[in-house]
């Protein structure tokens, strides 16, 4: 932890409050700079501080059809593919508003600290980064202090290793497990406790169900609000494995949000500690995966992502744009969707933004240096923002029908695609500098260039006043 960041447990109810209010907590996935929630947020928060659970469940949230907004994206360029969701704003106001009320706020942050004793040691307690524009960095180094560095500090203790996550995880978590892990299992079976509509964790199950057409399966992916709930369930999973698992001699456990590294002095103690994880998250309606699940023969090799080790030694200077690209190309095809793919398409980014850029472009073949680049997000869609931004500044240099002529290429390679909204907001981010038109069917799309005088928050069909 740097001395520019905090964990989310650390900040006051006020605190947290005005943190999940902003853009970036509300939507966590990139977007293009001018897509801003804060405003809608604000109206409301506003109305929900004053909403009674009992006016919203006149309304019958539960029963609209698409409450909140689902944004498709593809993982792979192929059929992979993962929904995020924007959740309703009313909805997630709520949430916040209740989770955030003082007393509420001090029985979060006090589960997370009783999680955080035994023999797993929990990595992904969400980070805050004191600069708006760094909270992806502080993530980064997060993962990279608590998982690679322990990992790499373990391996002078033990010398066996297992990898493995949870399958589809924020869409397998049980809702009415956040009760559960706010306030114990056990407390929530008295049926009087079970019906109080009063208690912190029925609240936030039931507000989530309300946005999900009463779906018990799955909570929504890409908020802060989200992380939170999923990590009070799965650092309430962690409690339960360590009564289990402190019977086991020398193991330790690292979990960073749903993947977990087993370490040991022996195959067989790995391998029992893996059960019981899989036993006690099958509980709560999770399994792991089990193509991820891999032994390490090598602690210090197994410590460090495979695409970053690879990433490191790739030669940083070459003659050409075209070869640096293809080196990045050589790249993500072996090491498909690999976080140091982000690095290499940033430094090649700041490549672009060097003085003496639009002399280098004239020497070479634009359409090239475009057509390798789709290519790589096409491959890796999670890296297609950067792709996005790189393109359009090599198109920035180019005359209006030559922007056009590249345009109509990409949109032909993109649109093989499925499930590619996500993708269609970072087309129309390359479209609008480059004054190129683009239509798109994807609802965020369209929302440019609408003149709004007042921000609506809707439930349903229904506007909320």
């Amino acid at each position: 932890m740097t001395s520019s960041s905090k964990y989310i447990s650390e900040l006051n109810a006020d605190e947290a409050k005005k943190h999940l209010l902003k853009s970036g907590s509300y939507f966590d996935l990139e977007l293009p700079p001018y897509f801003k929630f804060e405003p809608i947020l604000e109206s409301a928060y506003t109305a929900a501080e004053d909403l009674s659970f009992k006016t919203l469940n006149k309304w019958k949230p539960d029963t609209f059809d698409d409450l909140n907004y689902t944004l498709m994206s593809n993982k792979d360029g192929a059929i992979a593919w993962r929904p995020f969701e924007l959740i309703n704003p009313l909805i997630y106001a709520k949430c916040v508003h209740v989770l955030t009320l003082e007393e509420n706020w001090k029985t979060i942050c006090s589960r997370f600290q009783e999680f955080s004793s035994g023999c797993i040691e929990c990595c992904s307690i969400p980070v805050i980064a004191e600069k708006p524009t760094s909270g992806r960095k502080e993530q980064i180094l997060n993962w990279w202090t608590r998982v690679e560095q322990r990992s790499l500090e373990l391996s002078l203790e033990y010398t066996h290793c297992k990898l493995t996550d949870v399958s589809n995880c924020y869409p397998s978590i049980y809702s009415h497990a956040i009760g559960w892990a706010i306030h114990g299992q056990g407390f929530l079976k008295d049926k009087s406790n079970r019906n109080n509509k009063g208690l912190l964790g029925n609240q936030l199950d039931k507000l989530i169900r309300d946005s999900r057409q009463g779906q018990t399966n799955g909570i929504p992916q890409a908020s802060l609000l989200s992380h939170i709930l999923a990590e009070l369930v799965l650092g309430y999973c962690d409690l339960r494995m360590n009564e289990k698992i402190k019977h086991i001699q020398d193991v330790k456990v690292l979990r960073y949000r749903d993947d977990y590294r087993i370490f040991g002095l022996s195959d067989t103690a790995c391998a029992s500690v893996l059960k019981v994880i899989s036993e006690e998250l099958s509980k709560f309606g999770m399994r792991l995966g089990t193509a991820k699940t891999t032994d390490e023969k090598n602690l210090i090799q197994g410590a460090v992502k495979k695409g970053k080790i690879e990433a490191l030694a790739l030669p940083r200077t070459q003659n050409t744009l075209r070869n640096r690209l293809m080196l990045i190309h050589d790249f993500c095809i072996k090491n498909q969707g690999a976080g140091a793919l982000k690095v290499l398409l940033s430094e090649f980014i700041e490549l672009l933004e060097c003085t003496s850029i639009s002399e280098r472009l004239r020497r070479e073949n634009s359409t090239v240096l475009i057509a390798i680049l789709m290519d790589i997000g096409a491959m890796s869609p999670n890296v297609f923002p950067a792709v996005a931004t790189a393109s359009s500044r090599i198109m920035y240099h180019l005359g209006q029908k030559a922007r056009s002529e590249i345009f109509e290429l990409i949109l032909k390679k993109t649109n093989r695609i499925p499930n590619n909204g996500y993708l269609d907001i970072w087309l129309q981010r390359i479209a609008l500098p480059n004054e190129i038109n683009f239509s798109s069917k994807e609802v965020m799309c369209q929302l440019l260039g609408k003149k709004r005088t007042h921000c609506g928050i809707f439930l349903g069909y229904k506007t909320v006043t």
